[in-house]
This record gives C-alpha cells, structure tokens and sequence, in this order.
C-alpha cells in the first residue's frame, strides 16, 4: 500500500472535513442561503482530490456527486426556481456523500485500531522485559523516539513494528507510541496508587 499521505493524517484529515463540513452545508441550507451549492462543490471537489491522491476508488463516487451538483446549476425548466433546485441537490447530497466518507474511513479506522493493538502488545513486552523503563528525569520526547528506534532495530519487536511503517508514517507512529505509552503509564500509576 503506497500512499502519498499515511492513513492517520487521511482519517484525521476526512474526519474533520465530515464533521465541519456537512454542518456548515446543513445550516446554509436551512437559512436557504444559495452558497451552499459553492460550499457542497468545493468540498466534494477537496475529497475527490484527497481521495484520487491516496488511491481510493471511492474519488469516481464523489465526483458522480460533484457532476450531479453542477447540473443542478442549470435551469431545465425556467418555471422552477434554480436557487431552490440548487439547495434541492446540495441536500440530496448530504447522505450519499457521507455514506461514501464512512465507507471509506472504517478500513481505516480498523486499520488504526490494529496499529494501536500493535503498539500496546509492544509496550507489554517491553515492560516485561524491562526495556521500556521511564524516570521523570527524562525527556518523553527523547525518551519515545528512543524507544520507537529500539522496537523497529531489535528483535524479537521489528518483525512487528517496521510493517506499522507501511501504513503510517514514522511521526505517526511516534505520536500513537506517546498515546499508548501515557495510557499504559496513567494505569499502572493508578493500579499502583490503589495498592497502597
């Protein structure tokens, strides 16, 4: 899987763009303000880019959609207000183009989830093997690249950890490393504080 961007910055980047978009979209339709039409066009025109760039075939849906919008531009009958057959088609396409969005990011998601599995199973072995000890005199940042360097040189964690770099990049596996980390050092401080 050759990818121009990794998949965390793709999810990120399509979650955001669902989320503040379609609202966006949904309230300039219900004040029947006609920018909703540019705004719909402009954003199915950043996704099918985004997903052409990443080789996603679902580029080909919203570009359907993108071309189902413009037409909705022209006025077949003059009898029908345009303004309103504009608003008709931006809103039509609110469902399909979200249905397409989700149908691309669950591979993703479950993607992720598999490298964040990954990532804790790396973790608890380095704690049992003691290669993965922190003091508060450290610098987390050096202490995770550190630590990301020793999972993807040493065995038996690179035959694990250098196929994450297939999928996401090195910062992204950096900051899911520091996530888990925290997680993974939040519970054993409090599973400890619960002991005494």
């Amino acid at each position: 899987m050759n990818r121009t961007t990794s998949y965390l910055h793709i999810y990120k980047l399509l979650s955001n763009q669902k989320q503040g978009a379609v609202s966006k979209i949904q309230a300039l339709i219900e004040n029947d303000d006609l920018s909703a039409s540019d705004e719909m066009y402009a954003w199915l025109q950043k996704l099918e880019d985004v997903l052409r760039r990443n080789r996603f075939v679902q580029f080909n849906d919203i570009a359907k959609y993108r071309a189902n919008l413009l037409s909705s531009r022209i006025a077949i009958d003059r009898r029908i207000p345009r303004k309103k057959q504009q608003l008709e088609a931006a809103l039509a396409l609110i469902t399909p183009v979200t249905k397409t969005l989700e149908d691309v990011m669950k591979p993703i998601e479950k993607s992720l989830e598999e490298i964040h599995q990954t990532i804790r199973e790396l973790l608890i072995e380095a704690n049992e093997r003691g290669d993965a000890k922190w003091n508060n005199g450290l610098d987390f940042s050096e202490f995770i690249h550190a630590l990301w360097r020793h999972f993807i040189y040493k065995d038996p964690y690179k035959q694990r950890a250098l196929p994450i770099l297939q999928v996401i990049s090195e910062n992204d596996a950096l900051e899911i490393l520091a996530s888990e980390f925290h997680k993974t050092r939040t519970r054993s401080e409090k599973n400890h504080t619960q002991e005494i």
